[in-house]
């Protein structure tokens, strides 16, 4: 792999390769998934490797006793409305059937989205339950539509009554849930209350790119708890199938979300006890399962209830975008269900000062094009300390051929003759690629900002580009891209033989532009913008230094007192060399001997 030709031939297979499976993919891939148009959860559940079905889940779903499709068709459902959301509950499981989002850019074919993917009532999203009650499977709570904003279910049996109160919370998407259960027996009752969600997700759907980056829609299972060492578990599908994971005590919230939309259960009064993570391959065969059921359940505190008396558990369901100041407005801190990565501290302040411009400019393309004009103004005086490097090496280009000449077939004489050369004109070949490496964590920060801010979900910029949260669908910003990066290398010197040269400056942009094939139409914005303004950074600042190289020296002045010596001979050494500083030495080594006499 030492030969040049050979690694380019590598990169050219592996850039024709990918093309290919890109394209074939385009042309054999299903349509895009819309949140509302996979409900396949009530499918039987596949057995895991080790024989064990999911459980509960299992025997729900094969319960030979309950015509599920007559219980389905004689279901009641109630709604709550708000100027964000309409959700319908069922009076079969006190869960939710359907949430629509009204926001118009949330719409899919003029049609509103509904936030719940699962149909069997097993699976409705915020659904009850009572542990320690038996509430048969076929029960049927009675519905109370009390407002607008408000639905009661009731139920009672096995000696309890509950009574559930779900309305909608002053923030958007919001639902609270008050449960009330009193103990109408003769004997003390030891029991507790659990909330069920759950999301399901088509395996086509949850698949990223062959070489891009993840699918938007892959999903992840969620809890936060701890009083004083808090953690957040986020668990994949694959981590959870045949193997339920328990976390607590002091659980704040549990739920599933992917990159764009959450569905989250918060306990506010009493904090609960413990949360349980699941997931289920559904549908196909285990080796090729049509998509993955993830469910997540927030439990409360047991209780003991002497006869007559009465527990309370009260939670806040969300069900809506990872939007940050509606997820702060909620509290129990759930704008945590936003994946910022390793860099979140800066993510978190790029994206609130992106949100800042874009409510300025009224155009999130506009927005990411100034937001990268002002990261480039804030880091410019590491970009002057890179590109003054390069310019040496600039000038050193014609000496950095020599060599490349000369040692042609002895890469360890021209890597010593390199070190020689750098070392003569005090020149740090790394000190151009520092100033880059500090700006790492701002470039990474970026991305994952770019790669997960709902505000680009379907927010046009100009022209075709009417969602920035989509690729380009006519790849120009990934080809201006990659054409940009040609140029860049060509205004950048290296140190490279011509055949690694000429790798870099044509196959790399190739195989980065065949990367951006599949990124966000905004984060490719944001790569053309900084690529710009990168080279006219480059060229101003290269004119900059040869003006300030050509410009005439200040004369010496008579009052200098006399050098020694040492200073002439060190001044004249053949390491600084050069029409300019020459003319002035002799200037300046004739006017000390005329002093002298």
């Amino acid at each position: 792999m030492s030969n040049p030709k050979r690694q380019l031939l590598l990169v050219g297979s592996v850039g024709v390769i990918a093309l290919g499976l890109y394209f074939y993919q385009q042309l054999n891939a299903p349509e895009r998934p819309e949140l509302s148009g996979e409900t396949e959860a009530d499918a039987a559940p596949i057995e895991s490797a080790s024989g064990e079905g999911d459980g509960a889940a299992a025997e729900a779903a094969t319960e030979p006793s309950i015509d599920w499709e007559a219980r389905r068709q004689s279901q009641q459902v109630f709604t709550i409305e708000t100027e964000r959301f309409l959700a319908r509950l069922s009076n079969l499981s006190t869960g939710l059937v359907a949430l629509e989002l009204k926001d118009e850019r949330y719409r899919v074919d003029g049609q509103a989205m509904s936030l719940v993917t699962t149909e069997h009532e097993t699976y409705h999203p915020q659904r009850l339950e009572v542990r320690g009650v038996t509430i048969p499977e076929d029960a049927i709570w009675e519905g109370e539509q009390v407002s607008p904003t408000v639905v009661i279910f009731r139920w009672r049996g096995d000696g309890v009554s509950v009574v559930r109160r779900v309305e909608a919370g002053r923030t958007p998407y919001q639902l609270w849930s008050t449960v009330r259960v009193t103990n109408e027996g003769a004997d003390t009752r030891t029991l507790s209350v659990a909330l069920h969600t759950a999301h399901y997700v088509a395996k086509d759907a949850e698949k990223g790119g062959f070489i891009g980056a993840p699918s938007t829609a892959m999903s992840f299972a969620l809890c936060r708890y701890g009083s004083e060492d808090v953690t957040l578990e986020r668990q994949p599908g694959d981590k959870l199938v045949g193997n339920p994971m328990g976390f607590g005590p002091d659980v704040s919230w549990t739920g599933t979300t992917d990159a764009y939309f959450s569905n989250i259960l918060a306990a506010d009064e009493p904090i609960a006890a413990r949360c349980v993570l699941r997931a289920s391959l559904r549908g196909g065969t285990y080796d090729d399962p049509h998509g993955t059921l993830y469910e997540a359940e927030l439990r409360f505190p047991r209780v003991d209830l002497a006869p007559g008396e009465t527990t309370l558990a009260r939670a806040v369901g969300y069900l809506g975008p990872n939007d940050r100041e509606t997820l702060r407005g909620a509290g129990h801190h759930l704008v945590e269900v936003i994946d910022l990565g390793w860099f979140s501290f800066i993510a978190d302040g790029l994206t609130e000062l992106l949100a800042a411009i874009a409510g300025v400019v009224g155009n999130w393309g506009l927005a990411i094009i100034l937001l990268t004009l002002l990261v480039k103004l804030v880091f410019y005086p590491l970009t002057m300390k890179s590109f003054r490097s390069m310019a040496a090496m600039r000038k050193l280009k014609p000496e950095i051929d020599k060599i490349n000449e000369k040692y042609a077939s002895d890469r360890e004489k021209k890597g010593a003759a390199m070190m020689e050369l750098y070392r003569k004109e005090k020149i740090n070949p790394a000190s151009g690629c520092l100033p880059s490496m500090l700006q790492m964590p701002v470039w990474f920060a970026l991305y994952r900002s770019l790669s997960t801010n709902i505000e680009l979900y379907h927010a046009p910029f100009v022209l075709w580009w009417t969602d920035l949260s989509a690729p380009d669908p006519y790849f120009v910003l990934p080809g201006l891209v990659a054409v940009l990066m040609h140029v860049q290398q060509r205004l950048t010197p290296t140190a490279m033989d011509p055949a690694q040269a000429k790798m870099m400056m044509y196959m790399m942009p190739a195989v980065i532009g065949v990367f951006m094939l599949f990124l966000p139409a905004g984060l490719c914005l944001y790569m053309v913008t900084n690529s710009t303004l990168t080279m006219l950074q480059q060229k101003a600042i290269y004119a900059k230094l040869d003006r300030e190289g050509s410009a005439p020296a200040p004369a010496a002045s008579d009052d200098e007192g006399d050098d020694d010596d040492s200073d002439e001979t060190d001044e004249l050494q053949p390491g600084l060399a050069g029409s300019r500083t020459a003319r002035r030495l002799e200037r300046k080594t004739t006017k000390k001997r005329q002093r002298r006499g």
